[in-house]
């Protein structure tokens, strides 16, 4: 390609769709921290309100039975 075929709408728009594209994966990167967040608080406000509720059977199945723990958090409104 010489100089003089340089198609600079074309660029822009190649360099438009791969800033799009880095901004759809740091908004990805952002919303998976955000979720990963949002489950640890979760899981904590669980386990804290069992074992104000005295309910350490319960919190040792939640660790390893997700449905039960689902089921614990619907109960507790978490």
């Amino acid at each position: 390609m010489s100089i003089y075929e340089f198609d600079e709408e074309k660029e822009m728009a190649i360099i438009r769709a791969d800033e799009r594209e880095l901004g759809r994966e740091e908004g990805r990167e952002e919303g998976l921290e955000e979720g990963r967040k949002e489950g640890e608080r979760r899981i904590a406000v669980l386990y804290k309100s069992l074992l104000e509720d005295g309910r350490t059977e319960d919190l040792r199945r939640t660790v390893e039975d997700d449905a039960y723990r689902s089921m614990l958090c619907k109960e507790y409104g978490i």
